[in-house]
């Protein structure tokens, strides 16, 4: 009885809590609102003016059916017919190929080991402990035989010996110890219910080796221990040790290479951490990491029998703007050295590349929401720690911010660049928000949190641009999604002035003649300016690549004979280097880009519209801040473009064709 005195005490005390009465009194505020708004001339005229533009040129243009639209081309494109005749018969090579494979290894020694490797999610804790027990041995004879062996090391071999002997006798699967795992769950209970599954017989259990098969595989782990504890000897290294790790994902993603577009997703903190520890290793990992997932793909394309290519209703435009690329770069014979243009092409179309492998690899709505989950997660924390050092005020360089300027910081977080950082939160800020769409409601509350953290990350970066962006991103959301976010952004625009006084007085300084003046000389508009004489000068195919500004004229500036400099704006760098030529092609590639998301998020299933749409804007918002910063110079921006590129139109395509007049 005492026990239900204390908890209906507590209930009295937080329902009449401050804080719970002015939260419902918020909420009755919004509730005001949202009927004042719905019923308001505005709304209504609203609604008309968006059905009047759905059904103009543009609106059709662009919210057309990309399915049906694709599907069409894809009929009537003489060329696709050719290639897939002159495929035919190599499709039936390889699949005589497979068969011959399949017979080979079924009886080999080999083949039983690759059978119980191609199911990581399966391997059992038994038999992961014998072979830790088999590495650990093989490590401990190395060193003791080289007396290398000291009392921490000892004492930590001990306690892994005794853990690995505990475990050698479960049955328990990789998969099965992950979904009971506190983490696991925790990760899950974010994830719409489709993801988590449902049937845990279903779950694959790997081969056990036994016999020649399990010896051999028990001795190569004992070599592999013993060669390694020489090395961490020889090397003084600890590091040395992590190979067995490196080589199980390298494992991991020969098998399932999606998994490697996790990299892709979490490219921004992978990036970071390589260059706090190694910077050498910081300029590879994403071509290693391509390279790894390219040969993936191979391998089972020779080892599928129901392989299939995949195709996207933008990789013939982005195609089509890298051959005009590669043919811009062959005409060009006027470079200094051949190492700038090699340089700036690359710059411009090698993060470009991943989105074919995120089309060949990503073949269900579940995998494309899994990514763009992990993705948000990650642009959540880098908001939250770029709200941390506005808070704390974090030292910045004093070029980001005007003289005239009264601002004490700018959030970079670990992107290091507060213009970056918003395109970041541009991209993924919708996103998150159209997830707050979806879901049980405790979940569509984390998103929401999640939104807010991003949206104070994207304010606390200053990036007037990024906002501008932001902003306008959010407009085309209302109006695929949700017109009450207008009413939410006009009483937000109200309300700036006095919420943060910091804010208004930046958009401010943006429209004085002080900052014109400013930007005339030593500024934006003077970069521009520059950039335009060199389209002048050069109006069909540019100065050529890395010749003018960017990240490749930056690291080549002492073999050019001007100063190098950044545009701030991509397409303006981009006329400058390839001239009209590049730069019609490049505008006309974002435009079949966004034309592509959209439709995609407009014509998709409905459980998936919130998130397609959230993608659709995002990719619109990145576009348009590209002309006022130069985005795609960063290639985590690029990666992440095309990443979510590649995704939207998965939804859009696991959906059944629909035929309009």
């Amino acid at each position: 009885m005492n026990l239900l005195n204390t908890i209906q005490t507590f209930e009295r005390i937080i329902v009449n809590s401050l804080v719970v009465r002015f939260i419902l009194f918020l909420y009755k505020i919004l509730v005001f609102l949202e009927s004042l708004w719905l019923n308001s001339r505005f709304c209504r005229l609203l609604e008309r003016s968006i059905r009047h533009a759905r059904l103009g040129l543009i609106g059709q243009f662009f919210t057309n059916d990309p399915k049906v639209r694709f599907e069409k081309q894809a009929e009537s494109s003489l060329l696709i017919r050719l290639g897939k005749s002159m495929a035919a018969p190599f499709g039936r090579i390889r699949i005589l190929f497979i068969e011959k494979l399949l017979t080979l290894s079924k009886a080999s020694l080999f083949g039983t080991i690759l059978s119980h490797l191609a199911q990581p999610e399966g391997w059992q804790l038994g038999g992961l402990a014998k072979a830790g027990l088999a590495f650990l041995f093989g490590l401990a004879l190395s060193l003791l035989y080289t007396h290398s062996i000291t009392v921490k090391i000892g004492l930590a071999l001990t306690v892994a010996f005794v853990l690995l002997a505990l475990w050698r006798h479960s049955l328990a699967t990789v998969a099965e110890i992950w979904l009971d795992s506190s983490v696991g769950k925790a990760f899950y209970s974010l994830l719409p219910s489709e993801l988590y599954p449902q049937n845990r017989e279903k779950l694959t259990v790997a081969p056990p080796l036994t016999g020649a098969s399990a010896s051999l595989m028990y001795f190569l782990l004992f070599a592999l221990g013993a060669l390694l504890a020489y090395f961490w000897i020889k090397t003084s290294n600890p590091l040395v040790l992590a190979l067995p790790l490196i080589l199980i994902i390298i494992q991991v993603i020969v098998v399932h290479p999606v998994i490697g577009l996790w990299g892709v997703a979490a490219y921004p903190f992978i990036d970071w951490l390589l260059r706090l520890k190694t910077a050498s290793l910081a300029n590879w990992w994403d071509e290693l990491l391509m390279v790894l997932i390219v040969g993936s793909l191979f391998v089972h394309w020779i080892t599928t029998p129901n392989f299939r290519w995949r195709s996207h209703p933008t990789a013939a435009p982005l195609t089509a703007f890298i051959s005009v690329m590669l043919f811009l770069f062959l005409i060009d014979h006027t470079y200094p050295s051949l190492a700038i243009p090699i340089d700036g092409l690359r710059v411009v179309i090698q993060h470009m590349l991943w989105f074919y492998l995120v089309v060949q690899l990503v073949r269900s709505p579940g995998q494309a929401s899994l990514l763009i989950i992990v993705f948000t997660f990650v642009g959540a924390g880098i908001a939250a720690y770029g709200v941390y050092q506005y808070v704390t005020g974090a030292p910045m360089p004093s070029g980001w911010v005007d003289q005239a300027e009264d601002l004490r910081t700018r959030a970079y977080s670990i992107v290091g660049s507060p213009n970056i950082l918003g395109s970041l939160l541009v991209l993924t800020t919708p996103i998150a928000l159209g997830l707050a769409y979806q879901g049980r409601p405790w979940q569509r509350l984390f998103y929401l949190g999640i939104t807010a953290v991003m949206a104070l990350g994207l304010l606390f970066s200053f990036s007037r641009g990024a906002w501008l962006g932001l902003a306008l991103a959010v407009i085309l959301f209302s109006l695929l999604q949700d017109r009450r976010l207008i009413a939410l952004m006009l009483i937000g625009a109200i309300l700036l002035p006095v919420l943060s006084p910091s804010v208004s007085d930046r958009i401010g300084y943006l429209l004085s003649p002080e900052y014109f003046k400013k930007s005339s000389t030593d500024g934006r508009l003077e970069r521009w300016s520059l950039a335009l004489e060199q389209l002048q000068a050069h109006p069909i195919t540019g100065a050529g690549f890395g010749r003018f500004g960017g990240a490749a004229a930056e690291r080549h500036r002492a073999e050019l004979p001007h100063r190098t400099l950044y545009t701030d704006n991509y397409y303006m760098k981009t006329g400058a280097e390839t001239g009209l030529v590049g730069l019609i092609s490049f505008i006309l590639l974002m435009v079949a880009a966004v034309r592509t998301a959209v439709g995609s998020a407009v014509h998709g299933p409905p459980r998936y519209r919130p998130i397609a749409v959230g993608i659709a804007c995002g990719l619109f918002g990145v576009v348009l801040h590209n002309a006022v910063e130069n985005v795609f110079e960063v290639p985590l921006m690029v990666a992440s473009f095309w990443l979510c590129a590649a995704l939207v139109w998965v939804y859009c395509s696991s959906a059944p064709t629909v035929e309009k007049n």
